[in-house]
């Protein structure tokens, strides 16, 4: 009786799967199911997360009236869980604004693979499809600047235009020098006029950035430790929003953070209730148009929100 509850309710076999699995009729799994339920082996609830998800999102954008907060609703602790409802949610929602002639620009790391990997195929034409960032990797931390793009350009029938340098340079002097390059200054004005933006944020201890042994000194990342509250598109900012080492910034090949505000779709996805000090540090920041987040970091963003009151 366990096992067959446990195959219907757990692991979402339908009662014919489970009648051909244990070799009783589907009459006897109906029946074994019934009695579970009676003996209290199971039990049912109506599941409130979609009203609560609601009522959160209302509550955000009380607080935050100038973004369109969509809480989606997940379960309490299956991180997988929650990235592909809240990934899937992302991808609809770019299906549903996409159209001839856009130019979209694209953060980089895991949710926004997430993303790429659930968009849908729409019968567009001359989509622009480019990173957002110069290019970096580490193993534990991947961006996925390549695979993000070419998922992008597939669905869109476009070509994904990487920018082919590093995301920092060692000097102010050899990036202005490489940012003369022809290719290089198109890409970057192409990101400045995109339309459509998807992103994320991290904080200090998830940044891919941060634990890239290749771009960062020691010294630099001993600053953003202890002053840093996060990384957004590769821009290290302090809990007023306010970019820590301007130096290391002048040296980075990323969007301006404030090019967010002129565009038609700034959008941002948060999965990780990690992430909710400087997921409100952002959204004060006022860069970001439409917000996808996971019922728990709402909540997280809620409450963290009503403590700095």
């Amino acid at each position: 009786m366990l096992r067959i509850a446990r195959l219907y309710y757990i692991d979402g076999m339908e009662q014919s799967q489970i009648a051909k699995k244990e070799s009783v009729s589907r009459p006897t799994v109906s029946r074994l199911l019934a009695m579970a339920r009676e003996k209290g082996f199971v039990s049912i609830k109506v599941n409130d997360d979609f009203r609560d998800s609601q009522v959160l999102s209302e509550q955000l954008e009380a607080i935050y009236p100038d973004v369109k907060i969509n809480v989606i609703s997940t379960a309490q602790d299956d991180q997988k869980l929650k990235i592909d409802r809240v990934a899937s949610s992302v991808a609809k929602y770019l299906h549903s604004i996409i159209k001839s002639g856009d130019i979209v620009g694209l953060g980089s790391g895991q949710e926004i693979y997430e993303i790429a990997q659930r968009i849908e195929a729409k019968d567009v034409r001359d989509v622009e499809i480019l990173p957002l960032t110069g290019l970096f990797d580490t193993r534990e931390y991947p961006a996925f600047h390549s695979e993000i793009a070419t998922l992008f350009a597939t669905a869109y029938k476009s070509s994904a235009r990487l920018l082919p340098v590093p995301v920092i340079f060692n000097s102010i002097s050899t990036k202005q020098l490489v940012e003369t390059e022809k290719y290089v200054r198109y890409l970057e004005r192409l990101a400045r006029l995109s339309n459509i933006v998807v992103f994320t944020v991290n904080n200090i201890t998830s940044s891919p950035l941060f634990y890239s042994n290749n771009y960062l000194s020691e010294q630099e990342k001993e600053v953003l430790a202890s002053d840093s509250i996060g990384e957004v598109l590769s821009h290290f900012i302090d809990i007023n929003g306010v970019l820590v080492n301007r130096d290391l910034d002048s040296r980075t090949v990323s969007l301006p953070i404030d090019n967010l505000h002129y565009k038609d779709h700034a959008i941002m996805m948060v999965s990780d209730v990690a992430n909710t000090a400087i997921l409100c540090t952002v959204l004060k920041m006022k860069i970001v148009s439409q917000l996808f987040v996971d019922q728990q970091t709402a909540q997280c963003l809620l409450e963290y929100d009503m403590k700095e009151k």
